[in-house]
């Protein structure tokens, strides 16, 4: 009988990965620069979720879509948000709702995929960190938007 230690290793494909290159032209946001130069300080560099301060892991994260109607770069259409909070904002499996709270979508707190999953699960109904001026604090209507959207995406 063969037990765990037994397995072979999976097979890889011997076939070389041939490096490819392609030039694009791309568009550019020339604000990004400025948004993030604002929203990160107001929230007095650290991620409004996790609380992490190294500011080069930090992102200005849009709470309304750049591209959308209000989709403004102000501070108050922002989030800082580090990196792995960012892109989890953006493919709503984290959300904020007009109260500041963080939830978590259902499907990652009923998964079991380790160590990582388990730190981004205990913010699921924390409070976000917010600016301490009010003007720079998200605008709730824009949250509820988002939240919204994060809503039913994951139901």
């Amino acid at each position: 009988m063969a037990g765990p230690l037994d397995e072979q290793e999976p097979l890889l494909p011997a076939d070389i990965i041939e490096r490819r290159y392609v030039v694009r032209e791309t568009r550019v946001r020339l604000h990004q620069a400025r948004f993030r130069g604002r929203v990160i300080p107001a929230y007095r560099d650290q991620c409004a979720i996790c609380r992490l301060r190294e500011v080069r892991l930090l992102d200005a994260a849009h709470i309304v879509g750049d591209l959308e109607r209000r989709g403004d770069a102000t501070v108050a259409n922002g989030l800082s948000l580090c990196t792995i909070h960012h892109r989890a904002f953006d493919e709503n499996l984290v959300g904020v709702s007009p109260d500041y709270a963080v939830k978590i979508a259902p499907r990652l707190l009923d998964d079991e995929d380790g160590p990582m999953l388990d730190v981004l699960k205990r913010f699921d109904g924390e409070s976000i960190a917010v600016p301490a001026r009010r003007s720079l604090r998200p605008d709730r209507d824009r949250l509820a938007v988002r939240f919204e959207r994060f809503v039913q995406v994951r139901s």
